[in-house]
């Protein structure tokens, strides 16, 4: 098998990424696209397995991940940036390795199982997107080759089957087709949300900072933030773990800060406004260089987010159909052709 290390990952195309994508996927990405070839996909197709948003809403939030991608950090010059279904020889991979994936393998997977509780409930039926989910998720990552692919923890039994397709295609060839790709955790993995429950819930967009909230926007929506309910009055003392604010100490705060808001809380030395400016100022800190970066992208007009989509849905196009070719030659299919056009420097 070959040792270079190539990075594949991708986002759906659901809205403005968040603290919780940069600190949980989009930081990750931009360290590993110095370790060698990155494929960083927007997951349109994946986007649509809970309904058809439309036309103007997946062009939408296709350029502004893209935009916020690019502020944060990802390179074009360096990485594969495409559109999921600018490159159709995925899917047509997905099928083929499908027809090598057992159906009970898919109707066990926790995500098919969850989404299909949750869509009974609501009386209506899982549709054969969800159920077939994890194999294109398999054909993203085979496609080009990949051996490293960061994800969240809620992801490692799909990158298990994808590693588990890769071993029993490469059984069947007589030859490693494939690398078993390894998951690469981020060094968070979730960052809650503002409400009372700790999740994130885009139905709430109180309990979501977004890259582009601005400092103002933050603020409010800690405030907003409840926290012990113990601390009913400014003197009562509180428990931190109880608090949803606190766990944004844990991850944006230094040993010192910590150390002040958790004794502060116990003892009721501090109060819960003192309390959540500490994580609101590291927050808009990170924030305003990434903000900034992004305006300046958007200045470049429209058309640059399309020339830097196009440019990468080529280069990761050549490599999938060339995947793709070595799978159909092996299994009898029709050998595609990768044409010089789709080879762009």
């Amino acid at each position: 098998m070959t040792e270079q290390m190539t990075t594949v990952s991708g986002i759906r195309a659901t809205g403005r990424l968040h603290l919780g994508n940069l600190l949980g996927a989009v930081e990750t990405w931009v360290e590993m696209q110095k370790r060698g070839p990155s494929f960083f996909f927007i997951a349109d197709l994946h986007s649509i397995t809970t309904g058809f948003p439309g036309r103007e809403v997946l062009h939408g939030n296709r350029r502004d991940i893209i935009l916020d991608l690019l502020a944060v950090g990802v390179d074009p010059d360096v990485s594969n940036v495409y559109v999921q279904s600018a490159v159709p020889e995925t899917v047509q991979l997905a099928w083929a390795l499908g027809c090598a994936t057992p159906v009970a393998r898919l109707m066990g997977m926790h995500h098919f199982a969850e989404k299909k509780d949750r869509l009974s409930q609501l009386g209506e039926d899982a549709n054969a997107g969800l159920l077939t989910y994890p194999v294109l998720m398999t054909a993203d990552i085979l496609g080009p080759k990949g051996t490293h692919v960061p994800v969240g923890a809620d992801q490692r039994q799909h990158v298990e089957l994808a590693r588990d397709i890769a071993r029993a295609v490469n059984a069947r060839a007589g030859r490693d087709l494939f690398p078993v790709p390894e998951p690469v955790f981020a060094r968070v993995d979730r960052v809650p949300g503002l409400g009372a429950s700790g999740k994130m819930s885009k139905s709430e967009e109180d309990t979501i900072v977004y890259l582009a909230d601005g400092p103002d926007v933050v603020r409010r929506k800690f405030l907003r933030a409840p926290t012990d309910p113990a601390r009913a009055r400014r003197t009562d003392p509180g428990d931190p773990g109880r608090c949803p604010v606190y766990r944004f100490h844990e991850l944006l705060c230094d040993g010192e800060d910590l150390r002040r808001a958790a004794d502060g809380c116990r003892t009721a030395r501090i109060g819960c406004v003192e309390c959540k400016a500490m994580p609101v100022g590291r927050i808009n800190a990170l924030l305003a260089p990434i903000q900034e970066r992004r305006r300046d992208l958007e200045a470049k007009g429209p058309g640059y987010v399309d020339e830097i989509l196009e440019a990468g849905s080529r280069r990761a196009r050549a490599q999938i159909t060339k995947t793709l070719a070595e799978l159909s030659d092996l299994i009898g299919l029709h050998v595609p052709s990768v044409p010089d056009s789709w080879r762009m420097s």
